[in-house]
């Protein structure tokens, strides 16, 4: 009767789940059959919780997440303290759960605007995004385009460089989502605008491979890798030669209009293919643009960071090297002219060009060494025509 006095204050007629205490802590009475542990439980109520009649109570040992309501009682003059529990653990499953998936929601949301805040970034510019997005360590791209692979590594830091095509690249570009490759999980693989594309993420235990495998995240990559090389597809063309895929002259003159980025010292290259408009005239344009061709692929060889490579029209080209020594210079033009002696034992026609080069650094005058550059290169076609010098068909020299 005592004990339904109280109860009946509280959670009347209901008696399971129930501990009445003194003010002191000490256990007055619980349900039969009390199903939790009382001494954690008896601990958590006396020692916090002062300002709350309600909270929660993770019962560790019983692994349930309890729900504890407590009620302050008076009868005939002495004070008790009455405590009601639930087992809400399925319910905390629950919310967490939903909690997760809105913290999900917001991560995809937050990825997504990170990644349209960089849009007009180049094609790998998603990879730091990403990085962050599935805690991954490390992350690297495969892109193919104009019969060479670019493979961006990111690892903090990007690193971009140019590969061999192997049958190990094209087994990266034969993976599928979510295909693993030894320590790699692909992310991305597919083709747009006669590009090959492959994105992976190297394995680790901070991967959040749940993130990888959301088909948002998947979704708003795809359609940033494509924007971007269509982007970029784009761009090349208005700054690249078509037949030769040098920079054009146009180019040429935006990055003279920059003074080639202020370089501390630079080396002008003036090219001209000998001979070109007989080849044309009398052997036809396809073996003359075979001719322009092996011209430019001279080129290619050198090019680099520091070395840019233009087609200025016709059989007349330009390469400038910036931040480099004399002495590196120098060596631009040996390995230009080594790369162009190989180019001639193959083909149908010998490519004889003509070069003149100037440097300068420092206080140097643009203007003044090209047109130097330009001078030396005519008298080099002078003195190579003279020596009977000159691009031919290979066919006429057997």
């Amino acid at each position: 009767m005592f004990i339904d006095s109280i109860i009946g204050r509280f959670f009347a007629p209901e008696k399971e789940h129930i501990i009445v205490t003194d003010t002191n802590g000490e256990l007055v009475w619980m349900s039969e059959f009390f199903p939790y542990t009382v001494e954690d439980i008896l601990d958590d109520i006396n020692f916090g919780h002062d300002d709350s009649d309600e909270w929660e109570f993770l019962d560790i040992e019983q692994r349930v997440n309890l729900k504890v309501c407590r009620r302050f009682i008076e009868l005939e003059g002495k004070k008790y303290v009455c405590c009601h529990f639930t087992d809400i653990t399925e319910y905390s499953m629950l919310m967490k759960e939903a909690l997760g998936y809105t913290k999900n929601i917001a991560d995809i949301s937050n990825f997504q605007t990170k990644i349209m805040e960089i849009m007009s970034g180049s094609y790998d510019a998603f990879m730091p995004v990403l990085a962050d997005y599935c805690s991954a360590k490390e992350l690297v791209m495969y892109c193919e385009t104009d019969g060479y692979i670019t493979k961006s590594l990111y690892s903090g830091a990007m690193i971009r460089s140019r590969i061999e095509s192997t049958d190990e690249t094209e087994a990266l570009f034969s993976c599928k989502r979510g295909e693993r490759r030894g320590a790699l999980h692909c992310l991305l693989s597919a083709q747009t605008e006669g590009r090959r594309y492959s994105v992976f993420a190297k394995v680790t235990p901070s991967l959040k491979l749940d993130n990888l495998l959301d088909i948002s995240a998947y979704n708003v990559l795809s359609l940033y890798v494509e924007n971007s090389i269509l982007r970029e597809k784009i761009v090349y063309e208005s700054e690249h030669d078509k037949l030769t895929g040098l920079y054009n002259k146009g180019k040429y003159m935006a990055m003279k209009a920059d003074n080639f980025g202020d370089p501390a010292s630079i080396a002008i290259y003036n090219f001209d293919v000998n001979n070109l408009k007989h080849i044309n005239d009398t052997y036809g344009h396809e073996l003359g643009d075979e001719l322009i061709v092996k011209a430019a692929k001279s080129i290619h060889a050198v090019v680099s960071d520091k070395v840019f490579g233009y087609r200025m029209g016709g059989d007349e080209y330009v390469m400038v090297a910036v931040n480099i020594t004399e002495a590196e210079a120098e060596a631009v033009a040996e390995k230009w002219e080594t790369a162009l002696e190989g180019l001639n034992s193959e083909g149908s026609v010998y490519c004889v060009m003509a070069l003149g080069m100037q440097y300068g650094e420092g206080d140097f005058d643009y203007e003044t060494l090209y047109k130097k550059a330009d001078e030396l290169m005519y008298l080099n076609k002078k003195a190579r025509k003279e020596k009977g010098q000159t691009s031919h068909l290979i066919m006429e020299r057997a």
